[in-house]
C-alpha cells in the first residue's frame, strides 16, 4: 500500500531519507546540550514566580528552600490529591540544573507588578497529554533535547513544568501525573476529583495541546473526543497536535498500513507538507491534517526507534513540532505558578463543601491557595504563615454531588457554584454587560452595583419538574446557585445603570464616572 506522502515527494524524498542528513535515532542525535542557558527567559520567568526561589552561589546550587531533583523537569508541583490541602498542601520541587539560570526577582505582589504581561515574559505553553504508557516522557526528552540521568526513573507527579532548551527559550511544556496511581479506598473520590482538576488546569494554562497515542484504541478515541468537546467552550484559541507514537512498527510497509487505517480511515486525515528552516537549511516536514468536532488538528508520526520506518518520520516529527511551536503567535504569560493558583481558586468552591470549613476554634476558612511564606508548599491561604503545617488540619470534604462528563474526565457544574456566561464591552463613556440568564424570571437574579464592580447571584431550579425519578442521559445545563462578580477597570455611576431583558439575556448599560473638570481663565 503506497503512502500519499510518497506521491507528493517521489524520488526526491527517498534520496533525502537515505542521505547523511538523516538524524533519526543515532547517538549523535541524542547528545544535544542539556545545559540550561542563563538567557532562558521562559525558565527565568517561571522560577521568578516561586516565592522562595533565590539564586545561590554556594556549592548547593539554588536555594535549599526547595528540594532539588534529578529530572528533565524544571519545576514539579505535587498536586497528587486535593485532600493534601487539609494540612501540608502541595510541595514544590525544583530541578538541580536550574541553578545556572539567572533569575531577576521582581515584586511578589502581582497586583502591583504588571511585568508578567510584557512580551519578554510571554511564550508558547504546550501541554503533553495522553493515557498511561503512551510515550509522553520519551517525547518530552526529544523535544527538549535533554535526557533523564541513567537509571533514574522519576514518575510524573502533579503538574511538571519544563522549558525548552537551546534556541527554544520561550516554549514551555507541561506534563501531568498518570491516572492509575492507587490510593486508599476512602480517598478514591478525592483522587478522581484531583485528576479532573489537573486536566482543567493544564488546559487553561496551555496554548498548544499535544496528545500522544499509540495504535488507536477506543479509550484513546473517547479521550480525544472529550478533550476537543471541552475546548469548544474556550474563548481562547487552543491549537491541537496528535502524536501517533507507533512504537511497535518497524518497517515502512507496516507503517504505511497503520497510517492508512488510523489516520486516513478513522480521522479522515490528509497528507500535508511544510517547508521549515533548521540550522539555515530548508527541509520538508511531512504531517497530516484533519478537522475533529470543528477543530483543526495536526497529526505527526513516530515509529519504533532505530527502525527503517523511523528514518522516514521521527526526526522530521521532532523538528516539525518544535518549529510549529517556535513560530506560533499563540502565546500567553509565563507566570505559570501564579496563574495556576488563580485558576484553582476559581474551582475550589465547586469541588469542596463550604459550610464545613469552620470550627469552634477558628473563623471561616478561605478556599483560596497561596504560596507558603517560608516553606516550599502551596497551601490554603489561612495557613500561609503557619509554622507547623501538620497541626490543626482543615476538615475538607468534597461536594456531595460532583458530576463528571460521560467519560469521567471533566467536572460539570451541576454540583455546586457555577457562573453564567457573559460578554463585557466598553468605550470611553460606558460599559455594556450582557449576561446569559435563560431559565430565570424577572426578579430571580439579585443584582447590586458598586463603583468598581457588579455582583449577581441567583439559583436556577431543577429543570425537570414533572418527572418522577428521572434517569440523566445528558446534562449540559448547569443548575443550582451561582455568584458572579464582574470588576470594572474604571469607576462607574451605579445610579445611572440601565437594564434590558431580551431572549434569555440581560443587558446592563453602565455609565463611566466623568472626571470633574473646569477651565479657568488666568
Amino acid at each position: 500500500m503506497s503512502n500519499p506522502i510518497d506521491k507528493i515527494l517521489g524520488s526526491v524524498k527517498n534520496k533525502m531519507n537515505s542521505s547523511k542528513t538523516d538524524l533519526t535515532d543515532d547517538n549523535d542525535e541524542k547528545k544535544q546540550s542539556t545545559t540550561t542557558s542563563n538567557s532562558n527567559s521562559a525558565l527565568s520567568t517561571i522560577l521568578a514566580g516561586l516565592r522562595l526561589y533565590e539564586n545561590d552561589t554556594s556549592s548547593h546550587g539554588q536555594s535549599s528552600k526547595y528540594s532539588p531533583i534529578d529530572s528533565l523537569y524544571d519545576v514539579i508541583i505535587r498536586i497528587n490529591n486535593i485532600s493534601d490541602l487539609r494540612s501540608t498542601g502541595w510541595e514544590v520541587l525544583v530541578g538541580k540544573h536550574t541553578k545556572k539560570v539567572k533569575v531577576a526577582k521582581s515584586s511578589f505582589d502581582h497586583a502591583a507588578n504588571d511585568d508578567a504581561s510584557s512580551e519578554s515574559k510571554k511564550g508558547v505553553v504546550a501541554t503533553v497529554m495522553g493515557a498511561y504508557n503512551r510515550g509522553k516522557t520519551f517525547l518530552l526528552e526529544k523535544l527538549c533535547g535533554i535526557e533523564l540521568p541513567t537509571g533514574n526513573l522519576i514518575a510524573t507527579e502533579g503538574i511538571s513544568i519544563t522549558a525548552g532548551r537551546e534556541n527554544y527559550t520561550n516554549i514551555v511544556f507541561l506534563d501531568t501525573a498518570g491516572t492509575d496511581t492507587p490510593v486508599n479506598s476512602d480517598e478514591i473520590e478525592f483522587k478522581r476529583a484531583t485528576e479532573a482538576l489537573l486536566r482543567e488546569v493544564v488546559l487553561h494554562l496551555s496554548t498548544f495541546l499535544i496528545i500522544v497515542v499509540n495504535r488507536l484504541r477506543a479509550t484513546d478515541q473517547i479521550y480525544i473526543k472529550e478533550i476537543l468537546k471541552y475546548l469548544r467552550n474556550y474563548q481562547e484559541k487552543k491549537s491541537v497536535v496528535i502524536i501517533h507514537n507507533f512504537l511497535d512498527v518497524e518497517t515502512v510497509e507496516d507503517l504505511n498500513m497503520v497510517i492508512a487505517s488510523d489516520l486516513e480511515k478513522i480521522f479522515k486525515a490528509k497528507a500535508s507538507l511544510r517547508q521549515v528552516v533548521s540550522n539555515r537549511v530548508s527541509k520538508p516536514i511531512n504531517f497530516y491534517t484533519s478537522k475533529q468536532n470543528g477543530i483543526d488538528v495536526s497529526h505527526y508520526i513516530l515509529a519504533k526507534a532505530r527502525s527503517d520506518a523511523s528514518k522516514n518520520w521521527n526526526r522530521q516529527t521532532f523538528d516539525g513540532v518544535m518549529n510549529l511551536l517556535q513560530n506560533s503567535d499563540n502565546k500567553r504569560s509565563l507566570d505559570l505558578v501564579h496563574d495556576m493558583i488563580e485558576f484553582i481558586n476559581t474551582k475550589l468552591p465547586q469541588l469542596l463543601k463550604q459550610e464545613n470549613h469552620s470550627s469552634a476554634n477558628s473563623e471561616h476558612i478561605s478556599l483560596k491557595l497561596a504560596q507558603h511564606c517560608s516553606q516550599p508548599y502551596i497551601v490554603l491561604e489561612d495557613r500561609e504563615y503557619r509554622e507547623d503545617l501538620s497541626r490543626d488540619p482543615v476538615p475538607l470534604e468534597l461536594s456531595e454531588k460532583l458530576v463528571y462528563d460521560d467519560a469521567g474526565y471533566f467536572l460539570r457544574n451541576e454540583s455546586g457554584q457555577w457562573q453564567p456566561r457573559y460578554n463585557l464591552y466598553e468605550n470611553k463613556d460606558q460599559y455594556c454587560l450582557i449576561v446569559e440568564a435563560s431559565g430565570f424570571k424577572k426578579g430571580e437574579i439579585k443584582t447590586s452595583i458598586e463603583s468598581h464592580c457588579m455582583k449577581l447571584e441567583g439559583t436556577r431550579s431543577d429543570l425537570v419538574k414533572a418527572m418522577t425519578d428521572p434517569v440523566i442521559r445528558q446534562s449540559d445545563i448547569p443548575i443550582g446557585s451561582f455568584k458572579l462578580e464582574i470588576p470594572f477597570k474604571d469607576e462607574v455611576e451605579p445610579k445611572q445603570t440601565q437594564v434590558e431583558r431580551e431572549d434569555g439575556f440581560i443587558r446592563f448599560t453602565v455609565l463611566k464616572k466623568t472626571k470633574d473638570e473646569m477651565e479657568l481663565e488666568v
